[in-house]
């Protein structure tokens, strides 16, 4: 089953690690993460400011939250979004 966003669309910054954020199966809370890389490479691709991270996991959240969503249907239990996935080349 696809996770869905959560509602308080928090997510916590950890450096040099990634961005930790949460979804929801159901009422089943999903602690999901986007690697720093991953933040990093898709901000080299796109000409953007690769020191503002939070500011793409912003532009990319639908995408990088439907990766984890994916990574978690194959079973993930806490799906972690990585380069290729984000920036497939």
């Amino acid at each position: 089953m696809p996770l869905v966003t959560d509602p308080s669309r928090d997510c916590e910054l950890r450096l040099f690690e990634g961005i930790a954020f949460a979804m929801f199966d159901r009422e089943h809370r999903v602690l999901c993460f986007v690697t720093w890389a991953a933040l990093l490479d898709r901000a080299a691709k796109d000409g953007t400011r690769q020191t503002d991270v939070r500011g793409t996991f912003e532009r990319y959240r639908w995408k990088i939250e439907l990766i984890a969503s994916g990574n978690y249907d194959q079973g993930e239990a806490r799906p972690v979004v990585r380069t290729e996935q984000l920036t497939p080349r």
